[in-house]
Order: C-alpha cells, then structure tokens, then sequence
C-alpha cells in the first residue's frame, strides 16, 4: 500500500509543473509606441516629427545600397500618415511669434508638414532680425534645414547660396569661390550633376580673370585645394574623355585645373598623377586566387599588365569602429574599414579585370591579442582580410623594424618601410592607413584616397574601357 500510494504521489509532483506549463500564456511584448496625439507642447511635437522622420528614414536605410553615393532623400516624400500627424501636432506654431533663436528647429518640422510658405515668412522675420556680418551663418543653417528636409528643397538650397553670393563684397575673390565650392560640393551630394557642372563652369570663369595679388593669405587652404577636390569627384564629361585617352592625358587636364585654381604664387603640389607606381616589398605574401580560394603563402610577385590594379593600404587595427585617435604615439587603425572592405568587393565584381594587393606591415600585436610573432601577426593579416573579408587578391606584409627607447617600459619605435618610402609623396602620403592608390595598364597612378568616394567608379570603368584593357575576360 506504501509503495501504491509513494507511486501516486510521485506522478502527482511530476505532472505539477506541466500543469503550470499548460495553464501560462505566451509572453506578449508590450505596445511601447508612444501616444503622439496626446502631444500638447510645441517641444514634444517637434521631438515627435524628428523621431517619425527619422524611423521613416532608417527604416529605408536597412534595404538601400550604403555604396550608392545617389542621395535618397531628394526626390523621396515620407509617409502620408507622418506629414499628418506633423500638420495637426506643428499647428501650435505661430511662425509669426516664434522665438527666432529657435528658427532652424521649428523649420524642420514644418517641412515636414510641408508648410514651405511659414518657414520662408520665418526666416525673412530671421534676416530681418541679424546684421549683415553674422548673416552668412544663418545663411548656412538655413541652407542645411532645406538640404535635410525630405524631399529635398533644391531651389530654395539653391537660391539661398545665390543670396549668400550676394552679400559678399565684389572684391572678396577667395570668399565668393569657397562659397561656389561648397555649393558645388552639395549639389554633388544632391547628385545634380548637371547643376555641379554650370558651378564649376563659374568657378573656372572667375579663377582665370584673377591676378596673383589675389590668391594670398588663405586662398589655398579655402580654394585651391577644396576646388581641385570638387573637380576631381565632379568627373566632367573633359575628364572622362581625357583619362578615357590616357593617365598623362587624365594629368595634363588636372594640371590645367590646377593651375586655374592656384596661380602662380602658391606652392602647393598637385599630386602625384600619372607617377610610376613603386613596386610593393613585403617578406610575407599570401593569394586566395588559386583554384581552391584557400589562403595560401606564395613568392614575392609583380602585378603587371593589362587592368586597374587596386593597392590598398591598411592596418589590423582598421576594425576598431570604437577607438578614438590616439594623441600621440603609434596609431593602429583609427577608423573601421568595413566601409572599404565592402567597396572594393563590389569593384571586384562589378570590374574582373581588377587586381587587388593588400598591403599591412607588422606592428607586434593585432587587436586585443597578446603579442605575436612576425609570422604569427602575417598569417592573422591575410586571414582577416583575404579571408574574414572575403577580399579576392593579394596580401602583402612587411615585416616592420623598430628600436626600443631606455627606460621601464622599453616601448617600441617602429622605423618607416619602404613602402612607406616609397609612396610618400610630399604633401601626399599615399600609405595611410585605408587609402587606395589605383594603377592603370601601363603603372601609373590615376587616383589615390579613400575608396567609397564619388567619381571612383567612373575613373574605373573609363580605364577598364580602354583598348589595352578590353581583351580582359569577363568584361
């Protein structure tokens, strides 16, 4: 009888927690979506639109190519129910009596209402109210409101620089020109490529009627260099027909531009276009490009012949998206190559007949890793890259020499390589960490910078296009 009733009580206990099991319903997130009708204050309802803005956007951000330098924003409208919700909760504005040290705020959510006509009564109560020597920063943030809003309000960012242009004195040439420039640089952002074009026409025309006298003080550092930056990312139709021919040709036109830009007295360097690229050294060397895709150690080798050969000098520590820069001392990758690393895959793709050399050098360590060999440091290189980041080409490692400083810690100073040798270049160091240094058919450099900029794939395909490079299989 004990051992009946031990039975029984036994199976009791053991259908105890399946009781419980089937008696629980399932775990339902709580609603957390903010009650936005029930927005009183003018704050909460701009806070509200920026928040509705802003998810509309992300949300489109998670499906849209982050490498395509095409803006989204300029021909896109948000979500009827937002522009809804922003005409009812931004009806509390009275641009009339607003606060106009609140201005630029209120603007955003306006627009969002598309209450075009109360932002433009706003800010002409705003130039009413500022003196003419602190109007061009108004200007700007009244530029930077219209360039935000979704759509874009092109003629208004445009017919706002025409009134900035206005109010500069006729004989301020470096400030009339930055001012061009930067409006060159955001209609290229707008991508409004043929708008970006009549600007560098105007440019042009004002640069070849000034004397030296003028190009003083911080002409270069706020015209020459911007401008040739604009130029070269612009790629006009004469660019493109002159690279299309060769590099030298590609050169002589930024030389031309150049010229234009800076005169005579500066002493500024162009840049080393059209310069025999130096060989790559490195005591370690791995492919992935054999039959198998594995990684795998081979000689010392010269990247020759027809196509665009990529060179890409980066670090192990580029995969720190989180480390500020360092101050002083060594600086192991300041910033995420992942931007990059995504790019040139696209490239590799897209174009066949490109050749990628990776190039690093030894630093003792990578990462959070504790010290490692020369070797051990080469092997961890050429997996993260050729082989974490699915690059297809070549990694190169120099084995870095360094000296150790007297003292406790007897902390290491690595000496320069020779690559870091040879592509320094003056005012151009082409070794930084994450550039890219793009080589035609004959060595010679036709582009040096970061990668994910505009005007890269057009440079590519007009040297891919040529008639060396056609015979490549598979483009």
């Amino acid at each position: 009888m004990y051992k009946r009733n031990k039975s029984i009580f036994f199976v009791l206990i053991a259908l105890i927690p399946l009781a419980n099991l089937l008696g629980q319903t399932r775990f339902a997130r709580p609603d957390t979506t903010p009650d936005y009708t029930s927005y009183r204050h003018i704050d909460e309802c701009i806070a509200a639109i920026r928040r509705l803005k802003e998810d509309a956007l992300f949300a489109d951000s998670v499906w849209s190519d982050t490498l395509d330098y095409r803006r989204t924003t300029t021909n896109k409208r948000l979500p009827q129910q937002i522009v809804e919700y922003a005409k009812v909760c931004a009806s509390k504005i009275d641009v009339d009596s607003a606060q106009l040290k609140d201005a630029h705020l209120y603007a955003e959510a306006l627009l969002v209402a598309d209450r075009d006509k109360d932002v433009e009564r706003m800010y002409e109560r705003l130039e009413d109210a500022i003196m003419k020597p602190s109007s061009e920063g108004a200007f700007w943030r009244m530029i930077d409101a219209y360039k935000r809003a979704v759509p874009t309000r092109l003629d208004k960012v445009l017919s706002l620089h025409d009134r900035a242009l206005e109010l500069i004195p006729p004989d301020s040439a470096t400030i009339n020109l930055s001012t061009r420039i930067s409006k060159g640089f955001l209609l290229l952002e707008l991508d409004s490529i043929s708008l970006a074009n009549q600007t560098a026409r105007e440019i042009l025309a004002i640069t070849d009627t000034l004397s030296d006298k003028y190009r003083t003080g911080y002409y270069d550092f706020h015209v020459t260099r911007p401008g040739f930056a604009f130029f070269e990312k612009l790629m006009t139709q004469e660019a493109i027909d002159s690279l299309a021919i060769s590099t030298d040709a590609y050169a002589s036109y930024l030389n031309r531009i150049w010229q234009s830009l800076k005169g005579h007295n500066s002493n500024a360097e162009m840049g080393p276009f059209a310069s025999q690229a130096p060989a790559i050294k490195g005591k370690y060397w791995y492919s992935n490009l054999n039959e198998s895709g594995n990684i795998q150690p081979i000689s010392p080798a010269v990247t020759t012949g027809p196509g665009v050969k990529i060179l890409y000098f980066v670090q192990g520590g580029c995969h720190s998206n989180y480390l500020p820069i360092p101050d002083r001392g060594r600086n192991n990758g300041k910033e995420s190559c992942w931007a990059s690393t995504h790019k040139i895959r696209k490239i590799l793709e897209k174009y066949p007949g490109t050749r990628l050399t990776i190039v690093s050098n030894t630093f003792g360590s990578f990462a959070d890793a504790p010290p490692l060999s020369p070797q051990q440091e080469a092997d961890t290189l050429a997996n993260y890259f050729l082989g974490f980041h699915g690059l297809k080409g070549t990694q190169v490692v120099y084995e870095t020499e360094f000296i150790r400083l007297a003292g406790h810690d007897r902390r290491k100073i690595d000496l320069e390589t020779e690559n870091q040798v040879a592509y320094d270049f003056g005012e151009n160091k082409l070794y930084r960490n994450n550039t890219v240094v793009l080589i035609d058919e004959l060595g010679k450099i036709f582009y040096y910078g970061a990668i994910n900029s505009r005007g890269i794939d057009a440079k590519i395909e007009t040297v891919m296009n040529r008639a060396a490079n056609r015979q490549i299989k598979g483009y």
